[in-house]
């Protein structure tokens, strides 16, 4: 039996009830006089202690207890009957409620609508969604009414405060607005750095280059030059090289998210191969050593992750030890999402585990994070050169790739990156 057509039995029992306490004369006196509720029961009266051996009585002890409304109205929208949770929901007495009629606890807003659920419940079944007139403020309800006939010709009707469920929809309501917003305002910025990119391509490297090349000529006059002089060219000319830097390492930052993302089976071991190659020159200059074990074979963006692996090997020498010859290790393999101890993995997919690890500094456990953010330096620039660009664009090459990127260090014991890439099977938006 469903919920409704119990409650709607209920209220059958609980108006036939009624009308048999209305044949006690005594107790209809009573209830006149205002001397008792008009439940109350006077244990005395014959009609009284039928009521309470009849299975009447615990029909209404259990609608009392109904955590929902449950009132029993005339075809006229006379309220003949209301159980105590109606009467809290309202926040007023039984007696300010009981033979009132039920539009003037409608919200104005509301009236049209329920009369016209009202009038479909005198023949019938309906159901809707109304706002109750709160002594405060309106009280959002779902309301079943349901016609008696042919006992009775009243509706009963059931009510469910709908308070807390609005107030949750609400808040995803404004989440979502929320989120909405701040997505309008990543596409703008977005489309503003996209914007930069441009100018920093053409219109600022052009006079840059200017300025390094007649810095360099000055420079080079060594015999027309003072000490001081020449001393202020060559710190105009590093500044210049840092600013050369750090636009190049913006454009590569914007370059990440704007770029068509064609994603292709690629053995990783040969794109490491081809940075140890870019970055020879460097890789003898610190003696350093890569190692690279067994690589998976992954759907990637092939560039993209070149560009990782150049930007980690390159943090790993620039970051070197120096009482140490740099050792550089790169391995991957195949792991279940289950045997991985991250909350962000899901453990049903399969990943590919890269792992780039070295023996250098290191850095302290607490900037795990903040390492990947742009702009973001442990280092003084006097003893570390770089823009705190690079593993920025490590972290956005592997979300462009819905992977996950931690790294752990320890002070003078080296760091350490592990990656890891979901076996794809998509093409990621």
């Amino acid at each position: 039996m469903t919920k409704e057509a119990t409650v709607s039995e209920l209220l059958l029992k609980i108006a036939d009830l009624e009308n048999r306490l209305e044949e006690s004369e005594q107790l209809a006196e009573a209830i006149k006089a205002g001397e008792v509720d008009a439940f109350a029961i006077n244990t005395e009266n014959e009609a009284a202690v039928y009521t309470l051996q009849s299975g009447d009585y615990a029909y209404r002890i259990l609608v009392e207890a109904f955590k929902e409304g449950a009132i029993n109205v005339s075809e006229d929208g006379l309220i003949l009957y209301t159980n105590s949770y109606f009467c809290e929901l309202l926040g007023l007495s039984y007696d300010k409620i009981i033979g009132t009629s039920l539009y003037d606890f409608i919200d104005p807003g509301c009236l049209k609508d329920f009369r016209i659920l009202f009038q479909e419940a005198i023949t019938g079944i309906s159901k809707g969604e109304i706002l109750l007139a709160g002594k405060h403020s309106p009280i959002p309800v779902y309301v079943s009414l349901t016609s008696l006939r042919p006992k009775l010709t009243t509706v009963g009707i059931v009510i469910t405060d709908l308070t807390e469920q609005k107030r949750t929809e609400n808040l995803i309501k404004n989440y979502q607005t929320d989120l909405e917003n701040k997505n309008t305002e990543l596409i703008q910025s977005n489309s503003e750095l996209a914007s930069f990119a441009y100018i920093a391509s053409h219109d600022l490297q052009e006079p840059l280059r200017k300025i390094q090349t007649f810095a360099s000529r000055i420079t080079g006059m060594e015999d027309t030059l003072s000490d001081s002089a020449k001393d202020h060219f060559d710190r105009m000319k590093k500044a210049a090289n840092r600013m050369q830097t750090l636009i190049e390492d913006l454009l590569n930052y914007s370059q990440t998210n704007s770029v068509i993302r064609n994603f292709e089976k690629t053995e990783l071991h040969k794109l490491v191969e081809d940075v140890k190659k870019e970055l020879a020159e460097e890789l003898e200059v610190k003696e350093a050593t890569v190692v690279a074990g067994e690589m998976c074979t992954v759907e990637i963006i092939p560039f993209q992750f070149k560009q990782l692996f150049h930007n980690l090997i390159n943090n790993s020498l620039k970051f070197a030890h120096p009482d140490k010859k740099p050792i550089i290790e790169i391995s991957s393999k195949s792991v279940k999402g289950e045997t991985l101890d991250d909350e962000k993995i899901i453990p049903e997919k399969e990943y590919c585990h890269i792992s780039i690890a070295d023996n250098g500094i290191g850095f302290e456990p607490e900037y795990s994070k903040k390492i990947f953010d742009i702009f973001s330096r442990l280092h003084g620039r006097e003893v570390y050169k770089g823009t705190g660009i690079g593993l920025a664009i490590v972290k956005k090459i592997t979300d462009n790739h819905e992977g996950i990127i931690r790294a752990t260090g320890e002070p003078d014991k080296g760091a350490r990156f592990d990656i890891y890439l979901p076996a794809r099977t998509h093409t990621p938006k």
